[in-house]
C-alpha cells in the first residue's frame, strides 16, 4: 500500500459520512456512505470483511487517495452519497442502465394547447411525464382514451397560429374541440388538460365520481345527449383501468411500493409497483449494472436513495413492501425518507398476505426481465463471435464490423437491377440498404454490372467523405470478385477487403492467387455471410420484380 494512502487510513474519523476513492489521475472510482468513516473504509484494506466485499479486490489496485466529507448521520450521508453518485458517476458504483425501451406519456404542458404524445425519453423540460409504461397495449388504449375524454388536440399545430384554420374531422366526430380554429376558449380547454392530469395520475375514482354526478344532472334536465356522451366516457374508464385495480386491495387510500430484485453477476434487474389510491398505478423496470458484483441487499441500498431523491413529496407513498430486508441500511433509509416526505414511510418485509402477493408478481417480473437482458447479451456475445470468427478465418487485418454485400438480378438479361445491404455488428442496418437500376452494362454482363454498381458505390463514398465498409461481400464466383477487385485497383482502395461467396459449394473466393476456401455448416463466419448474402438476394429479387410489374 502507498505511504500516503496509509496516512489518509490512519487520520479517517470516526464519524459518519462519505468517502470517495481517487485513482492516480484523480478521478473518482467509487462513492460510498459510513457510519463510522474510520471502520468503514480500513474494512477495504484489513482482510477482515472480505466475505462482503469479494469483488472489490479489483477495485483496490486502482485506489491512489481517499477523501472524505462528515456528515450530522446516517440520513445526511445517503442524500450525500445519492447526489455524489449522480453527479460522478464512479465506475465501480452501481450503474443504471438505458431504460428507452419502455415509453412514457407526454403532456406537453409547455404548449399553449397541450396534448399528449408518447415518448421514449423523460427530459427535464417542464412537460409532465407518465410511465415508463410496460405494456403497449394499455398505452395506446389510455393514448386514445384520454384525448376522447377531454377533447384535446391531436395535431401538431404550432400556437399561435398565423391564420384560423377549418376545424378537422376530429371536431366533428367529438375527439377534439378545436383549438386551432378559435372553436374553444384557452380556459376551458385547460380544464380538459386538468382532467387528462388527473386521470393519469390515477385519481380515476374521483374523475368517476364527478362523471356519473353529470350525467344524472343532464338526465334530470333531460339532455339526454350530454348523459349518453358522459355514460360511454364512464364506461371507457371503467374498461381501461378494470385492469389496473388490485387484486384484493380492497382499501381505498393504499398508497405502496413494492420493490423486488433479481441478479446474476455484474447484472441486476429492479421491478417498482406502485400503488396509489387503491390501484395499481404504475410499473417500473430497472437495469443496473454493478461491477463489484454487490449482494442484493447492497444494491437496493445504493440505488434506491437515487430513485427516490427524484420524485416529488407528494408521489411518495406511504408505506414500502420488500422481499428482503437492507439489514443495517434500514435505519438510515427510513430516517431519509422520512426527511423527503415530512413523515415517517415504513419499510416492511411481508411474510405473508395481499403485500406478499403483490411481491411475488413483482419478483415475477424481474426474474422474466433478467431473462430477457441475458439472453440479449448472449445473443449480442454470440454476433460478436461470428464477427471475430469471421476475421480470424478471413485473415483480416481488423474485425469486419461493417459489411456490405452487393447482388446483380435480371430476368434473361432484361430489367438488370442491383442491391447493396449493410450489416453493422452482425445486425442488418436497413436505413443504410441501396438499390440501383443498372444503367450502362448490357443486361445478362453480370461482370460488367458488379463494376458499375460498385464504382457508383464507392465513388459516391469518396465524395460524401463517408466511412468505408471493413469488407465486401459479393454474391457470385470468382469472375465477380475479380470485376469488384478491378474497381478498387482503380480508385486506390485495395486496402479494402473483398470476397466472394459462391452459392453451390457455398466457397468463399478471394481476389488474385488465394485459393478458395470451404468452413463446416455450423461455423459462425459462414452462417453470418451467409445471412448477409442471402438479405441481399432478397432485396434484389424484390427490386427486380417490382421492376417488371410496371
Amino acid at each position: 500500500m502507498l505511504e500516503g494512502l496509509q496516512n489518509r487510513l490512519q487520520s479517517l474519523p470516526a464519524k459518519p459520512g462519505v468517502y470517495l476513492m481517487k485513482n492516480s489521475k484523480g478521478d473518482t472510482i467509487y462513492i460510498g456512505k459510513a457510519k463510522s468513516l474510520c471502520k468503514r473504509v480500513r474494512s477495504y484494506f484489513d482482510g477482515k470483511e472480505k466475505a462482503r466485499h469479494r469483488a472489490a479486490s479489483s477495485m483496490l489496485p486502482h485506489i491512489a487517495d481517499i477523501e472524505w466529507i462528515i456528515t450530522e448521520n446516517e440520513a445526511e450521508a445517503l442524500i450525500l452519497e445519492a447526489n455524489l453518485i449522480t453527479k460522478h458517476q464512479p465506475f465501480y458504483n452501481v450503474r443504471q442502465k438505458d431504460d428507452k425501451h419502455f415509453p412514457y406519456l407526454m403532456l406537453t404542458i409547455q404548449e399553449k394547447f397541450p396534448r399528449l404524445r408518447i415518448t421514449r425519453h423523460a427530459k427535464d423540460d417542464k412537460n409532465l411525464y407518465f410511465g415508463p409504461f410496460t405494456n403497449s397495449y394499455y398505452l395506446r388504449t389510455i393514448l386514445d382514451l384520454v384525448p376522447r375524454m377531454f377533447r384535446l388536440r391531436e395535431c401538431n399545430t404550432r400556437f399561435p397560429v398565423q391564420k384560423k384554420k377549418r376545424p378537422c374531422l376530429n371536431f366533428h366526430i367529438g375527439r377534439c374541440s378545436a383549438p386551432c380554429a378559435d372553436m374553444v376558449s384557452e380556459a376551458r380547454y385547460m380544464k380538459g388538460v386538468h382532467g387528462a392530469r388527473r386521470l393519469l395520475e390515477g385519481k380515476s375514482r374521483e374523475i368517476l365520481a364527478e362523471l356519473e354526478s353529470d350525467m344524472h344532472n343532464a338526465s334530470a334536465e333531460m339532455r339526454f345527449e350530454d348523459a349518453s356522451r358522459l355514460r360511454d366516457q364512464i364506461q371507457a374508464v371503467n374498461s381501461a383501468f378494470a385492469k389496473q385495480k388490485a387484486d384484493k386491495a380492497n382499501e381505498a387510500d393504499l398508497s405502496l411500493d413494492v420493490i423486488a430484485i433479481c441478479r446474476a453477476k455484474e447484472l441486476a434487474t429492479v421491478v417498482i409497483i406502485e400503488y396509489r389510491n387503491g390501484i395499481l398505478y404504475d410499473r417500473r423496470h430497472f437495469y443496473l449494472e454493478s461491477p463489484l458484483q454487490l449482494e442484493a441487499p447492497e444494491i437496493l441500498a445504493e440505488f434506491l436513495p437515487r430513485w427516490y431523491l427524484g420524485i416529488d413529496r407528494e408521489d411518495l407513498p406511504n408505506e414500502i413492501a420488500m422481499e428482503i430486508s437492507l439489514g443495517e441500511d434500514l435505519e438510515a433509509f427510513e430516517d431519509f425518507l422520512a426527511g423527503l416526505k415530512g413523515k415517517k414511510i415504513h419499510v416492511v418485509v411481508p411474510q405473508r398476505g395481499d403485500k406478499e402477493g403483490f411481491l411475488r408478481i413483482a419478483k415475477a417480473n424481474a426474474e422474466m426481465l433478467l431473462v430477457e437482458s441475458e439472453a440479449k447479451r448472449f445473443k449480442y456475445d454470440e454476433m460478436n463471435r461470428s464477427i471475430f470468427e469471421l476475421q480470424k478465418e478471413l485473415d483480416l487485418k481488423s474485425p469486419p464490423f461493417c459489411i456490405e454485400c452487393f447482388d446483380i438480378s435480371h430476368l434473361a438479361g432484361t430489367e438488370p437491377v442491383a442491391s447493396m445491404v449493410r450489416f453493422v455488428n452482425g445486425h442488418p442496418s436497413k436505413s443504410d440498404y441501396r438499390k440501383y437500376r443498372v444503367k450502362i452494362a448490357m443486361g445478362g454482363d453480370d461482370y460488367a454490372s458488379m463494376r458499375e454498381i460498385l464504382m457508383r458505390r464507392l465513388t459516391r463514398l469518396q465524395m460524401e467523405h463517408a466511412d468505408f465498409p471493413d469488407l465486401l461481400v459479393i454474391d457470385g464466383g470468382k469472375g465477380q470478385v475479380e470485376a469488384a477487385y478491378g474497381v478498387l485497383l482503380e480508385l486506390h482502395l485495395t486496402d479494402i477487403p473483398v470476397i466472394g461467396l459462391a452459392k453451390r459449394l457455398e466457397e468463399i473466393v478471394f481476389p488474385g492467387e488465394r485459393q478458395p476456401i470451404l468452413l463446416k455448416r455450423s461455423n459462425s463466419a459462414l452462417q453470418l455471410l451467409q445471412r448477409a448474402r442471402d438479405e441481399a438476394h432478397r432485396f434484389a429479387v424484390g427490386f427486380q420484380r417490382k421492376r417488371r410489374q410496371k
